[in-house]
């Protein structure tokens, strides 16, 4: 197992993400295209405009007598057809976020793993449970791998341990051609996570998120630094009465401009995690040189 074959098994699933971003994009610009049909129509038929666009029962069938139940009846209009296609559109995009930073994160245990297995000094003592020297020398790639996932608080232990170990790689972090800041980034979409899997992708109290995003990273929450951090961080979330909500949509780069140009919030996202990915992986690889020589 090498190193570049791990980030190559990494980057085709995640390759399979985009592919899937592209598909409910090119969707809900086919429905909107619709809807926007739709209410041209109407335009000719003024008396319909106030009719909804479609009527829905839902149920479920009770346990005492297997009978269906109706527990809502729901009319949308137009306007609120375009709203539910926005909605479940960002819906997706939040969940194949949420499959990116795992992917991301099972790239990262499999890059610690291949660092102990290249290097038994890499890893600190208590990585490796009760095990002797002598034991340790017939272990395999799989074994490390085991170690790897049972460590506590990875991926972030794990990535700790390599910007201790991989100066260059801690330094690249920050000090990039793609001006990102990977190691903000890589926190920020593990806390996006949590709150898509575990709250609805809406945050209860967002000035307290931004301060454990902060926090996490090792960033002080004053001073002009942590301003372009907040605004950074602030990006990611709606505005107006769903500015809690994470908001993963693409943005118009000038709504001025009549020209479909737009910012993918999610590409950004997903691909900024690959170029973190990129950069441990070529950083374990200059290390795997030096210890050769």
């Amino acid at each position: 197992m090498k190193i570049q074959e791990i980030f190559s098994r990494y980057t085709e699933a995640v390759a399979l993400l985009h592919l899937y971003q592209r598909a409910v994009k090119a969707n809900a610009t086919k429905e909107l295209a619709e809807l926007d049909r739709y209410a041209k129509a109407l335009e000719n038929h003024p008396d319909l405009k106030e009719l909804p666009t479609s009527i829905d029962n839902i149920i479920f069938r009770s346990a005492h007598d297997g009978r269906p139940r109706v527990f809502a009846h729901k009319k949308t209009s137009l306007k609120e057809k375009a709203a539910q296609v926005f909605y479940h559109k960002n819906k997706q995009y939040q969940w194949l976020l949420s499959e990116a930073y795992e992917l991301f994160a099972d790239f990262v245990e499999e890059a610690y793993a291949y660092a102990g297995y290249i290097d038994n000094n890499f890893w600190p003592l208590s990585d490796f449970g009760s095990i002797t020297l002598s034991e340790l020398k017939t272990k395999d790639f799989e074994w490390f791998a085991h170690q790897s996932r049972a460590k506590r608080d990875v991926p972030q232990s794990a990535l700790n341990r390599f910007r201790e170990k991989l100066p260059d790689f801690a330094d690249l972090e920050k000090n990039n051609k793609i001006n990102l800041d990977l190691k903000l980034l890589v926190i920020l979409v593990e806390h996006l996570r949590h709150l898509i899997v575990h709250m609805g992708g809406v945050s209860k109290d967002k000035e307290k998120f931004i301060d454990n995003v902060m926090k996490k990273t090792g960033y002080s929450t004053k001073g002009e630094a942590a301003e372009e951090h907040i605004k950074f961080i602030n990006g990611f979330f709606a505005d107006g009465k769903q500015k809690n909500t994470v908001a993963l949509l693409e943005v118009k780069v000038n709504p001025e401009i009549p020209l479909d140009i737009h910012v993918d919030i999610f590409d950004m996202l997903s691909s900024g995690l690959v170029s973190c990915a990129h950069a441990l992986g070529e950083a374990l690889i200059a290390y795997e040189a030096s210890i050769k020589k």
